[in-house]
């Protein structure tokens, strides 16, 4: 089983290179990336799938599965604005299982109000006042709404360390620091200002996000 579920993080990687780095090198093949994006999230499921001992291993394949339609919905090219939502909606449910499995990981109550709170805070109000002045009120909604989700879960993320090793809470706490980066990317560049390789960076760091977050609540205890 375990052999089995370490090949699916070597195809992981494969997916990786093909989605990533093929397109800058060889311009020709970026539709690779239709193949390859899809069978990322995929291929970490199945790595769940085949993994012993994994705390609330449903609940983790259910984030997955989010995160695989919004990757899903995301790819789909044209300008109508229905798949960018749909895509914001499947990420924004993904934040929220991610949050209640580290909610429910940390075994000491927490004040709601501490150093981490303010620098999120500030953080996601400084992306928010960026982003809300080139989009409508219908489109300002929800992605005020999924901002202060994925400060929630980094938030989250960063309070697990008396409850976890230090190996875990690490690799949950960079994954959660590098999805954070990779969606700000993302939201800089559609709503605010395009800079050039704005793709590589997105996917690198959301790939790396993903696969860090996974690998800490499958190896919960190490």
């Amino acid at each position: 089983m375990m052999k089995r579920a370490r090949l699916f993080l070597l195809l992981y990687g494969i997916a990786a290179f093909l989605d990533v780095i093929v397109p800058m090198l060889i311009p020709s093949f970026s539709d690779i990336r239709y193949l390859a994006k899809p069978a990322l999230m995929l291929l970490l499921m199945a790595f769940v799938f085949f993994s012993k001992d994994v705390e609330r291993k449903p609940t983790l394949l259910s984030a997955l599965f989010f995160a695989w339609l919004g990757d899903v919905f995301l790819m789909i090219p044209g300008s109508n604005p229905i798949f960018f939502q749909l895509g914001l909606g499947s990420f924004l449910v993904m934040q929220w299982i991610y949050i209640d499995m580290f909610r429910k990981q940390i075994n000491k109550v927490l004040s709601p109000v501490n150093g981490m709170t303010v620098i999120l805070s500030m953080y996601v109000l400084g992306l928010l006042s960026l982003l809300l002045p080139n989009m409508n009120l219908a489109l300002a909604i929800p992605v005020v709404i999924y901002a202060i989700s994925l400060g929630t879960m980094l938030w989250f993320a960063s309070q697990r360390k008396s409850s976890v090793s230090l190996w875990n809470y690490q690799t949950i706490f960079l994954g959660a620091i590098l999805f954070v980066l990779s969606d700000s990317l993302l939201a800089i560049n559609k709503f605010y200002h395009s800079f050039p390789g704005n793709s590589f960076w997105v996917m690198s760091t959301y790939i790396l996000a993903q696969l860090l977050l996974t690998q800490g609540l499958v190896k919960l205890r190490s």
